[in-house]
């Protein structure tokens, strides 16, 4: 019988051994005459060699482990792994296996391999041919029986190791064979069942992750129970999943309450990281709060979506590594939700609040969290701007300020709650459209306050009726390292009483701030193509958004393309007189400077073209022609022809309809019902719902 013996085996190929010299120092190196045997295609029966036999295996060795190093030499048509003793005691552990090929020529290939390739876990493997008994039987015909065959004193296959000779005298695992012989287990597993293997045997953990990310968790769980081997998979990889969303869970047909949600938790809720709690209010109860702050201990984000839940205390005592906490339309939150939430010792570093309207900013007064550097507001009608002032004191901490969407008298604590804060990277104020209290003079203490932002990064402005140029001035002058800027809908009419964003208030921006990398200029009324031209000085721009402007041409666009090397994405939806030169300069600066461009060009002049293949554009550049990202409502020319000036003939169009029968009925009905002066007045007003449905009554 053939063995591969790590100590006497001399292979010239794997040492990299020049054959002249080899031959020469062959008559001076004595090398034992067994390992220069030709490894055997077929045993002393003149059978195939298809089934190998593998010792010296490692105490941890899988089947993974044996399909992953000799898959690599051919198709494996089982693979079956001895274990040890078992018992309440004891740990199995691997003793021989026996590796089957399909075609004997890849079982020939794995005996020739070099041993640095068969290694387990750094032990090199004993590789030989299994006995004549133990090899499939091969007919005239070229079938094959796979089953073990039995020898002629009638033993069965289990006896094998008998007669298996280990080279180094080494007898530890016949030993243990009698013990398997006299088993009183039936169901013990012997060669003879020769297994059949299963995804689970030939995938590694990694690749199985893999898989596994596309199948929802409801049904792995529900999978749990086809095998034991499958379930200690699924619960590994549960353990390793670290966000989770209930909306996931939608479309499973059992439906998620608070206790479905509980033992869900308390399988992957030990490993979770992020937690976001977006199915819908009615499922969940007042529990859930109890259920994340028992079974997430190390829960670092949590974002709670539509729940009717007031009391969120529990969170405190069970996430102590909680750092981002975010409440969208929560409509019974309030400022007793969140005052044990932010208090001195807490660790919340982020907090939003969205959709609310009844939370005021009291919460924060006094609270001096040492941690929090995040605070939003999103539409919440109750933010008081003289109580969000006063707790900004207890903030020094405080990067990122976001208060969208707030009452437009907000907006006069604004310059109180800047000139706090001096240590801003963030800062977004879209959404006021109310020009109620605009003033000069408190436009004047708004840029004030904005001088003192010099650390300023991100800088969100859109929709809001009081920037203007002087604003962008001085964030111009104040803020060189501003790195993304965002000015869309400051002031889009034409006809407004205020000056909004403009040419000059743009080409200050693009000439003191330097390191901008995203720029959004969409829907200004005054913009035109001298000022957007001034974005070519910005060397370091990414993205460039200009959507809704029938103003600008191609020129600008062009010019950009040819200054900024970085630029990766334009967006010109809805501006109407930009054409098809766009997709010719982009082209032209792929070939200088290849790199992944994007243009979208939906709702402008080249979007009537057939197609970008008519401007023949490199292969790195992406043309979307049909994709509108603009908003007509937002465009500089739109008129809403709805509601008119003159409201005395807005229903002429009613009564001149050729079928304004088919609307209130027949005339005679209506006489019928008026010339009846025994009918009352519920009578008549039921006949007018029946004809008029369709009509409102004053």
């Amino acid at each position: 019988m053939f063995f591969e013996d790590d100590e006497g085996y001399f292979n010239p190929e794997i040492f990299h051994v020049h054959p002249e010299f080899f031959s020469m120092s062959s008559s001076l190196v004595p090398i034992p005459t067994f390992a220069l045997r030709s490894i055997p295609t077929h045993t002393e029966d003149g059978i195939p060699i298809r089934k190998l036999y593998v010792s010296n295996l490692p105490p941890k060795t899988t089947r993974t482990d044996l399909f992953g190093v000799f898959a690599q030499y051919g198709f494996i048509k089982s693979c079956w792994l001895r274990m040890g003793d078992k018992g309440p005691h004891k740990t199995p552990k691997p003793t021989y296996a026996f590796v089957t090929f399909s075609n004997p020529a890849d079982a020939h290939k794995a005996l020739q391999a070099p041993m640095h390739e068969k290694m387990i876990q750094g032990r090199n493997l004993k590789i030989s041919p299994a006995d004549s008994w133990h090899q499939p039987s091969e007919d005239p015909d070229g079938n094959v029986n796979w089953k073990p065959q039995r020898r002629e004193d009638g033993s069965s296959p289990s006896s094998w190791n008998r007669t298996q000779h280990d080279p180094e005298g080494n007898n530890a695992e016949s030993s243990e064979t009698p013990k398997a012989e006299n088993s009183e287990n039936p169901n013990e597993e012997t060669e003879d069942s020769d297994q059949p293997y299963n995804i689970l045997d030939i995938l590694n953990v990694d690749c199985l992750s893999h898989i596994l990310t596309y199948v929802p968790i409801n049904d792995l769980i529900r999978s749990e129970r086809v095998s034991r081997r499958w379930q200690n998979m699924v619960q590994e990889y549960l353990l390793g999943i670290r966000m989770f969303k209930t909306s996931w869970w939608q479309h499973a047909p059992v439906k998620l309450t608070t206790a479905v949600l509980r033992r869900l938790l308390q399988r992957l809720g030990a490993s979770l990281l992020r937690l976001h709690i977006d199915h819908q209010a009615s499922a969940l109860n007042d529990r859930t709060a109890h259920t994340v702050g028992k079974f997430c201990p190390h829960l670092e984000e949590l974002k709670v979506v539509g729940m009717l839940t007031k009391n969120w205390n529990p969170l405190i005592y069970g996430c102590k590594n909680l750092k981002s906490l975010s409440f969208v339309s929560c409509s019974k939150l309030s400022d007793s939700s969140l005052i044990h939430l932010v208090k001195k010792d807490s660790c919340i570093e982020s907090l939003t609040v969205k959709n609310n309207s009844h939370v005021t900013g009291l919460f924060l007064t006094g609270s001096n969290p040492p941690k929090l550097t995040s605070l939003e507001f999103f539409n919440c009608c109750c933010l008081q701007g003289g109580v969000l002032s006063t707790a900004v004191d207890s903030l020094p901490n405080l990067t990122t300020l976001k208060l969208d969407v707030c009452l437009h008298k907000m907006w006069e604590f604004i310059p109180s709650i800047l000139n706090k804060l001096p240590k801003l990277r963030d800062l977004s104020l879209s959404e006021y459209t109310s020009s109620e209290l605009y003033l000069s003079t408190e436009n004047e203490a708004f840029c004030k306050s904005l001088s003192s932002l010099t650390e300023l990064k991100r800088l969100n402005l859109s929709r809001n009726i009081y920037i203007t140029n002087s604003v962008l001035k001085t964030v111009a002058q104040s803020c060189p390292d501003l790195e993304s800027l965002n000015v869309s809908s400051c002031n889009s009419r034409r006809t407004s009483s205020h000056n909004g964003v403009g040419d000059e208030g743009i080409a200050a921006v693009c000439a003191g701030c330097s390191s901008l990398t995203s720029l959004d200029v969409s829907y200004l009324a005054t913009l035109s193509d001298a000022g957007l031209s001034a974005a070519a000085r910005l060397s370091r721009l990414v993205s460039l958004t200009a959507r809704g402007i029938p103003a600008l041409s191609s020129a600008p666009f062009c010019a950009v393309l040819a200054s900024c090397h970085l630029l990766e994405e334009i967006d010109a939806c809805g501006c109407d007189n930009v054409t098809g030169e766009v997709i010719v300069a982009a082209s032209e600066e792929l070939r200088a400077r290849p790199r992944p461009v994007a243009l979208y060009l939906a709702s402008t002049a080249a979007a009537f073209i057939d197609g970008p293949q008519e401007y023949n554009p490199h292969k790195l550049l992406t043309v979307n022609l049909s994709e509108d990202r603009s908003n007509p409502h937002l465009r500089v020319d739109f008129v809403d022809s709805v509601y008119d000036e003159d409201s005395d003939r807005s229903f002429d169009d009613i009564y001149d309809h050729e079928d304004f029968d088919d609307y209130m009925g027949e005339d005679d009905d209506l006489e019928l019902f008026l010339d009846d002066e025994d009918d009352d007045l519920e009578d008549y007003e039921a006949i007018l719902r029946m004809h008029c449905a369709n009509v409102l009554l004053l």
